[in-house]
């Protein structure tokens, strides 16, 4: 009686320790056994793609953001420009990326044929990538005052 009971109270289980020695065996035989390749270039034949011109890869530089400070006078950072000395700086700002972005900011007030004439300018220029601001008419006005025309 007492044989049967200890029989009833073993748990029957599985050893994975031996298992797992004969995996990793056979994973250290195959590494050694497999002849590893030193691959050399002249092996393949391979024909690279060529274009014409190619540049170096550089990222993008910002948008260039010009202010209208009042009829023909456009501030670019600290500098300001008039219609003419703009368009010089865009076209050496254009030669130097071909897809430079400009945004074209100004006062409320000014007349659309000040902005029309910025919009030439950058034109001109071969700057395609123009933005123009805005904001709804129910936010909190701040408006710089150097940016408001004399």
């Amino acid at each position: 009686m007492l044989s049967s009971r200890q029989q009833n109270d073993e748990v029957p289980y599985i050893n994975m320790t031996p298992m797992v020695d004969v995996i990793l065996c056979l994973l250290v035989f195959f590494m050694a056994a497999t002849r590893l390749y030193d691959w050399d270039e002249s092996e393949f034949a391979v024909s690279v793609p060529e274009v014409a011109s190619a540049a170096p890869m550089t990222a993008a530089p910002d948008d260039l953001v010009l202010t209208v400070i009042r009829p023909g006078a456009v501030a670019v950072s600290e500098t300001t420009y008039n219609l003419d000395g703009l368009a010089t700086f865009l076209q050496e700002a254009s030669r130097r990326y071909a897809n430079q972005g400009v945004m074209i900011r100004g006062a409320a007030s000014l007349a659309y044929q000040d902005l029309a004439d910025v919009l030439s300018v950058c034109d001109a220029a071969g700057i395609r990538n123009v933005r123009l601001p805005v904001r709804s008419r129910g936010e909190a006005r701040s408006v710089t005052p150097a940016l408001l025309p004399d």
